[in-house]
């Protein structure tokens, strides 16, 4: 169920900490879920709303930072994992005070509660991969921090997750005791992800040396898999072979696909570009200039290439699955994620069909007017309220019923 604040929970000030000491740690998906909530949490501020930012001495945000006398930043100095770094997250709670903790790296430890502060622990979950912590160097903690990461959730006051699909994962990984502290606040789209104009698409292609004609991926080292079906499918496809497939993902995503692109014969149609080497607008424009968006991922867990896609104003193709049809409906066009013959006919399908492709873009153009970051961060603030005025009255309006799909 969606949040449903109550009117007293709209009228009590509350105060979030935001814990993005690891957010360069997080995963592409989770760092997008947490930093379009917070880059829109401005007009989600009511009188006498406090947000305190925690960041880390080498954490890079993908916004500026915000003046304005409700907002203030913390730099952390600690190592967050370590006992240093846990004495130094409840000095900083002890020392402001805020009323909830809010963080998506489930290896976190939650800052100490006591009668006189007692502070709630709120965790996004975007994906199960955080059900077993962040991926650490050190042997060690690469050890302790799934079970720590599993201790967080289960004594957490609430679990936050962008839909139903990802929350019935969780309650059915963690315990069907949870499903009372899972709540779905839909995640939204920064006003960012826009249709672009002509001129702007044609400087990005210039500055980025990227072809007018272009498919685009979003993906990461760790779903490099879901990849293959899509790439023997565009080589395989003599009536496209003039199209480029952009890849957009992390630094080690190249080493991943080298031997697939090979076995394709995808040598100089595939595009690589790194996602931390590029600012959010040109990502944004590099959505509004494809052609269409290969989705393949079939992780129960946060797409936002999709939704930014749609905002773009571009068609999205997504693998077949009971949570992207509940989700998205009419808006993408499914195929089966293993199948490279209905990858290859749904190219083949948008390339001739100018009708399809238009239905496309208007259904997505739709759908993603009505999900804005905006409305997420002031959902998060009205569940925020209320759980701090009544935590049992917030885990009664947002109660989760298990299934799985």
């Amino acid at each position: 169920m969606r949040v449903k604040p109550t009117p007293s929970s709209i009228s009590k000030p509350v105060h979030i900490l935001f814990d993005l000491r690891t957010y360069k740690q997080l995963s592409m998906s989770a760092g997008i879920y947490l930093a379009d909530m917070v880059d829109a949490f401005l007009p989600a501020l009511q009188e006498d709303d406090l947000v305190t930012i925690v960041l880390g001495l080498t954490t890079l945000l993908p916004w500026e930072p915000f003046e304005h006398p409700s907002v203030r930043y913390l730099i952390a100095r600690e190592d967050p994992y370590s006992t240093a770094g846990k004495r130094e997250l409840a000095q900083l709670c002890r020392l402001h005070q805020p009323d909830v903790w809010w963080t998506a790296d489930a290896a976190l430890t939650p800052p100490p509660r006591t009668k006189r502060f007692p502070i709630k622990a709120v965790f996004a979950i975007e994906a199960m991969r955080h059900l077993y912590g962040t991926r650490a160097k050190k042997s060690l903690l690469r050890f302790f921090q799934p079970l720590q990461a599993r201790k967080n959730l289960l004594l957490a006051d609430a679990l936050v997750c962008p839909n139903k699909a990802i929350a019935s994962h969780t309650v059915y990984e963690l315990g069907l005791a949870l499903r009372r502290k899972v709540a779905v606040i839909p995640s939204g789209i920064h006003p960012i992800f826009r249709v672009h104009s002509d001129e702007e698409v044609l400087q990005m292609r210039r500055q980025l040396l990227i072809p007018q004609r272009y498919v685009l991926i979003a993906s990461t080292s760790a779903t490099a898999h879901y990849l293959e079906p899509v790439l023997a499918a565009m080589g395989a496809n003599e009536e496209v072979s003039s199209v480029t497939c952009v890849i957009l993902g992390d630094a080690d995503l190249p080493n991943h696909l080298r031997e697939v692109i090979r076995d394709c014969h995808l040598e100089g149609m595939v595009r690589f570009l790194n996602n931390a080497k590029l600012s959010p607008a040109e990502i944004a424009t590099l959505y509004s200039g494809a052609f269409l968006l290969f989705e393949p991922s079939q992780d129960v867990a946060y797409l936002p290439s999709i939704l930014r896609a749609m905002a773009c104003g571009t068609p999205v193709v997504c693998a077949a699955s009971q949570a992207n049809e509940d989700l998205f409906g009419q808006a993408v066009l499914r195929v089966h994620p293993t199948d490279t013959r209905e990858w290859s006919q749904a190219l083949t399908t948008l390339t001739l069909s100018t009708s399809l492709r238009d239905r496309l873009i208007a259904r997505g153009l739709a759908f993603s007017a009505n999900t804005t970051s905006t409305a997420m961060a002031k959902q998060s603030f009205a569940f925020a309220r209320q759980l701090c005025i009544d935590p049992a009255e917030a885990i009664r309006l947002n109660h989760h019923t298990a299934r799985h799909d």
